[in-house]
């Protein structure tokens, strides 16, 4: 089954760009269009180097399973003859699909083999399918300083106006960072930090299953750069919480 895969442009900041029910397969595998995925990442290959040496694109697909649910038996993307198995983490969510499509060619597909569920309604599918792009830090260390910050937001933004072409006028300022983790319900603390000392955790808004940080706070501090928990993080350039909420159609 062949569903066309279009990018919602803005539609979130910090939540995934698709979440969607998985659509009925018919035997047992469906397939994803990946070409308009792999046009978004030509996109940003325009970019300057300086623009793309603190933060970065990431694609991520994840399963979110009902109680008592399996996961799929395998995900995997095929171009012509050749087929790559997608590798998921213990969260259900993909590991490397960036770079694998940004070699795939505009024929490429991302298969779901699912044949236990074969025959399913979509609303009984026992998952929920999300399809995410987002502006990533490259590097977590676990420590940032206020220099890389502000460059990832200047450059986060550039990201994003390239995702939104003509319309990248709207792109609002970016004077946030969003820091989010495995556990969408206890993301990772962070400190701010001066001369290499935490000096105490700034005010943060909790959006999403992520901590949302004001640049503007941590300066006000006197902090030099931020301190995150021990543990797998993500860190992302963003507006405040309204902005996202406002672009996205998302919490109030």
């Amino acid at each position: 089954m062949k569903i066309p895969f279009a990018i919602a442009l803005l539609a979130a900041f910090v939540a995934p760009v698709l979440a969607q029910d998985a659509p009925e397969p018919l035997g047992r595998d469906y397939c994803f269009e990946t070409a308009d995925m792999t046009a978004m990442l030509r996109k940003f290959d325009g970019l300057k180097d300086r623009k793309r040496d603190t933060v970065g694109a990431e694609f991520a697909l994840g399963f979110d399973l009902q109680d008592g649910e399996a996961l799929p038996e395998r995900a995997e993307l095929r171009d012509g003859t050749a087929v790559t198995p997608i590798a998921f983490d213990a969260h259900h969510r993909s590991t490397g699909l960036t770079p694998m499509l940004a070699a795939a060619s505009d024929a490429a597909e991302l298969c779901i083999v699912d044949p236990a569920r074969a025959g399913r309604r979509p609303m009984d599918m026992g998952y929920r399918l999300n399809m995410g792009l987002g502006i990533r830090f490259l590097r977590t260390p676990g420590t940032h300083g206020l220099a890389e910050i502000e460059d990832g937001l200047k450059d986060g933004r550039s990201h994003y106006k390239k995702m939104a072409g003509a319309m990248g006028f709207m792109v609002p300022k970016f004077d946030h960072v969003a820091v989010a983790g495995r556990d969408e319900d206890n993301p990772p603390r962070l400190w701010a930090t001066a001369d290499g000392a935490d000096i105490g955790e700034p005010a943060f808004t909790l959006y999403d299953g992520a901590r949302l940080v004001d640049v503007d706070v941590l300066e006000a501090m006197g902090a030099d750069g931020i301190r995150i928990a021990d543990g797998y993080y993500r860190l992302s350039p963003s507006p405040d919480a309204e902005t996202v909420a406002k672009f996205s159609g998302g919490e109030d």
